[in-house]
């Protein structure tokens, strides 16, 4: 079996993030001053070493000649107590007159300065001792006799770059130090900033499907978690709201499949109590025939309704003919209606319009179904078409008893029917104008109805 590394804790990977900005934080402003510093003491150091070359040059100015530098050395030798340096005197001959102390390296030969020039930070050299960066200048200095000796003076390392040295271990020391305690006092900050956050998990934790009501607290938590907590709040009402459909989905199912199945089953008892007839199991198939056909139209009109909320039915738009569609609905309609005594009317002008021929003739079939089953006889029922200011709309009214107010902000709801007896419509499942509605919303439309009870009704159905 193969084992996953675990993932580091959001509190830990924060702390980690805020120690590694506090390091490089560190290191960044313990290179500047550490460069910065080691800079000064540079300049400091060959500063020091121009003042030295010009205190031996005065010196040797008041000698009078190269020999009384190798007599008596003691002067020049006093300008370098308690330092490092490193000076030889040659003379005009190139002879070593003086020499303090051998270098761990042959220094390199550069050009003097002449007598005439004051030294500049530009004439110190650089040259490599065994250990370390040396530095060094060469000058040329005039004697009392008015003999010209070449000064050296020279450098491995000063007391100031050794304690520079010194003072990058503790830097570095320091860092480590700070480093560590980064991690862990951001480790504790962060640890006690998630405690909020804990207390949202802690509430979800006891959020399950028979306590969707409950909700987080958001109104005195940080910005960030206010906006977490109102999403999940959000998503908690979606899933509520899912849930309450879903059970009267599921209720109202049950129910309607329950008629049609109790009928199949008393009637095949009954039948089966005693001998029958041909023509009796024939009555009795037919019975059941019609009952079989109302399933199936609710099951399929239930497949539709799913497909339509998860997403899984492709609207294929077309040119149309709004007009002929129309026609064609009322051709199919027109002996149904006949029987009834209503007449099916259509007024309409050839409009064109790009939909699916299938669903738009499935949305106005079930308006004109509708209107059949509520229009008295002797009534009339008007399809018309029409191009405004918002876009296509087709109209279904017709001349029946109208719609209660208390009803119509819920006719379009799945399974309802504005009828008192819920059982009272055998042939109706509820479920005709939920997929009128749906049919609407794939193609980007809308369905509203003008009804009072008494007057006519008009379903409208608008094509952006």
């Amino acid at each position: 079996m193969r084992w996953g590394r675990r993932p580091l804790s959001l509190t830990l990977r924060v702390a980690l993030l805020l120690s590694a900005v506090a390091v490089t934080t560190f290191l960044a402003a313990g290179a500047y001053l550490y460069t910065t510093l080691a800079r000064q003491m540079a300049g400091r150091d060959d500063v020091e070493l121009i003042n030295k070359v010009s205190q031996i040059r005065r010196i040797i100015a008041g000698l009078p000649s190269p020999q009384s530098i190798a007599q008596d050395q003691r002067p020049l030798m006093e300008t370098l107590s308690g330092h490092d340096f490193m000076l030889r005197v040659n003379g005009p001959d190139g002879a070593a007159l003086l020499q303090s102390a051998p270098t761990s390296r042959p220094l390199p030969r550069v050009d003097s300065v002449p007598v005439q020039r004051a030294l500049t930070l530009a004439d110190i050299h650089d040259w490599t001792p065994e250990a370390g960066v040396g530095r060094m200048v060469s000058a040329a200095g005039r004697m009392g006799g008015g003999e010209t000796v070449r000064i050296t003076l020279a450098r491995e390392r000063s007391d100031r770059l050794k304690i520079l040295r010194g003072y990058t271990v503790d830097l570095l020391v320091a860092l480590c130090g700070g480093a560590l305690l980064a991690i862990l006092l951001g480790y504790v900050i962060v640890h006690h900033s998630m405690r909020r956050l804990r207390s949202v998990i802690a509430k979800a934790n006891d959020i399950n499907a028979n306590r969707l009501n409950t909700r987080l607290s958001v109104g005195d938590a940080p910005v960030e978690l206010r906006e977490m907590g109102e999403a999940f709040n959000a998503m908690l009402d979606r899933l509520e709201d899912g849930v309450q459909r879903l059970s009267g989905f599921a209720a109202d199912l049950a129910h309607d499949l329950r008629t049609p199945v109790n009928t199949l089953m008393v009637e095949t008892q009954v039948a089966l109590a005693r001998p029958r007839t041909a023509e009796e199991y024939q009555a009795l198939l037919a019975s059941n025939s019609e009952e079989y056909e109302r399933l199936a139209r609710m099951i399929e009109n239930t497949l539709f309704l799913a497909r339509v909320d998860n997403a899984q039915l492709a609207v294929q738009r077309e040119p149309l003919d709004l007009r002929a569609e129309l026609l064609r609905i009322h051709d199919y309609f027109e002996i149904l209606a006949d029987d009834v005594g209503v007449r099916l009317e259509v007024e309409a002008l050839p409009i064109e319009a790009r939909l699916d021929p299938v669903l738009l003739q499935r949305a106005v079939g079930n308006l004109v179904s509708n209107a059949l089953r509520y229009t008295p006889a002797g009534g009339a029922i008007r399809l018309t078409a029409r191009r405004g200011g918002q876009g296509i709309e087709l109209a279904v009214a017709n001349t029946g008893p109208g719609i209660a107010p208390e009803h119509l902000p819920h006719i379009f709801n799945r399974y309802y029917r504005a009828d008192a007896a819920r059982s009272g419509q055998a042939h109706s499942a509820g479920l005709g104008l939920s997929i009128v509605r749906a049919i609407m919303a794939l193609h980007g439309g809308s369905v509203r109805v003008e009804s009072a009870e008494g007057a006519n009704t008009t379903f409208f159905l608008l094509f952006k």
